[in-house]
């Protein structure tokens, strides 16, 4: 995505004035110089060169805290970018001017110091000052044209082959600054593309999350205007198909009033399961702490299912032992989790199969509960596609089998609610195995064993 000039000028000016290091170093090395060349150079002139450094590195210490803290916007970093050019342009002109002394020094070890500091100054430039080229050249020519106008003017051999040292130093100096520009400049732009795609993904996030949000309130909202229609039609379908004033006369009407009623219940069913989801989704369903027998939950919901089965010649099995706990929990949302597990095996069962219920409690003190079935069975990744809401896997035994492919969502997310995990292993042709393991504190005590379980699980 294209980047605008400006945010990597604003970002090459913040680099350029992220540290006041270079201007502490800039201060120390001129107190150090006039210390050391006091007995070679005028004392007026070095002092007065060292003041105005001083004064002139105050300033930019001012200028990089005023920028620092108050320019925060791109907009705002960019106006400051010609104030920050002249202070480094004068700050390397008062280098340009120290170097100037190189011919009153009468030492030569102290002509080897000035020319070691200008160096120093400059090389440490390229390191911290190549961010903004304009403010770094602005150093490097106001530091440099000086020595250079001097050495060439002083008219020596020595001297017109010190100005070209120092020449061929400065071309040498500049291809360095723009190659680090380059390299500082294309890290800029990789973090500013980097910003900017992760704004657009917290964007595109919250849009989907207030869309998500938006879709679960309504739907909650909807629960009573859509429940109410659909039990009044079931309500009325039982009354006339049980004949309560009556009889009906014609048979077909029997038969299309059941037919009412069996699609007005399904729709119940599937109105119900989107609701729920919703609710779970949006964090809106609260669980009730119920004492919970395994054994006549899953009992009741063998019954529920009997006929079904019996119509698929399907047998219906219970391996649980006596000695199985009870759990604490919601029972009518356990009851949902069951009732959805075995109306699958029920419906996706080969005729003459079976469907069982088994359950034990772990030696780490959870409790499971297997939901069997030699139905048609799924493949891995159709395991993954069945687990999410309103998928379903495709087969010839699904499409006759209407439905929204909320049954093991819903299922995963009660379970998930109560603490617990479900996992699906199948295969195909031979069946599938849903494991549904409760955490430790929710199963509770034998009689006569010790409280404290249930009691530090609450």
């Amino acid at each position: 995505m294209p980047i605008a000039r400006e945010s990597i000028v604003a970002e090459q000016l913040r680099l350029l004035m992220k540290s006041p290091f270079p201007i502490y170093a800039a201060a120390t090395t001129a107190v150090l110089a006039m210390v050391v060349l006091r007995h070679d150079i005028d004392p007026v002139i070095l002092d007065g060169w060292g003041a105005v450094m001083l004064a002139w590195q105050a300033m930019r210490l001012a200028v990089l805290y005023r920028f620092r803290h108050t320019e925060v916007a791109d907009a705002g970093a960019i106006r400051w970018k010609w104030p920050i050019t002249i202070l480094m342009s004068g700050s390397g002109l008062l280098w340009g001017l120290f170097s100037l002394g190189f011919y009153y020094a009468t030492d030569v070890e102290m002509r080897v110091f000035m020319l070691f500091v200008l160096t120093s100054m400059l090389t440490g430039g390229s390191v911290s000052f190549t961010a903004y080229l304009p403010a770094y050249y602005g150093y490097l020519l106001g530091a440099t044209i000086p020595i250079i106008a001097s050495f060439l003017t002083h008219g020596t051999e020595a001297s017109m082959l010190m100005g070209a040292i120092t020449v061929v130093y400065i071309a040498v100096l500049v291809i360095m600054a723009r190659a680090a520009n380059r390299s500082v400049t294309d890290l800029i732009e990789l973090q500013l593309e980097k910003a900017a795609l992760i704004g657009d993904l917290s964007r595109a996030k919250e849009a989907a999350e207030q869309a998500s949000r938006v879709k679960s309130h309504f739907l909650a909202n909807m629960s009573h205007e859509l429940r109410t229609p659909l039990n009044a039609i079931i309500g009325f379908s039982d009354v006339i198909r049980n004949q309560l004033f009556g009889p009906l006369g014609n048979p077909r009407y029997l038969d299309y009033v059941t037919d009412i009623n069996h699609s007005g219940r399904h729709l119940l069913r599937l109105v119900n399961d989107i609701l729920d989801l919703s609710k779970l989704e949006a964090g809106a369903v609260e669980l009730a702490s119920d004492r919970i027998d395994l054994h006549q939950l899953v009992a009741e919901c063998m019954s529920l299912l009997r006929t079904q089965a019996a119509e698929h010649h399907l047998t219906l099995a219970i391996d649980m032992p006596s000695s199985l706990p009870c759990i604490h929990g919601d029972e009518l949302r356990m009851k949902q989790v069951m009732l959805n597990l075995l109306s699958n095996a029920v419906k996706f069962s080969w005729p003459g199969g079976r469907v069982s219920v088994a359950a034990e409690a772990t030696p780490a003190g959870e409790l499971t509960i297997l939901v069997r079935d030699t139905g048609v069975g799924m493949t891995e990744a159709e395991v993954a596609v069945a687990l999410q809401p309103f998928r379903q896997v495709e087969s010839s035994v699904s499409r006759r089998h209407a439905g929204t492919g909320l049954g093991l969502p819903l299922a995963k997310s009660l379970v998930e609610k109560h603490g617990g995990t479900l996992r699906v292993t199948s295969a195909r042709d031979v069946g599938t195995t849903v494991t549904v393991t409760l955490p430790a504190w929710r199963v509770m005590p034998e009689p006569g064993a010790a409280d404290f379980r249930f009691a530090a699980a609450g």
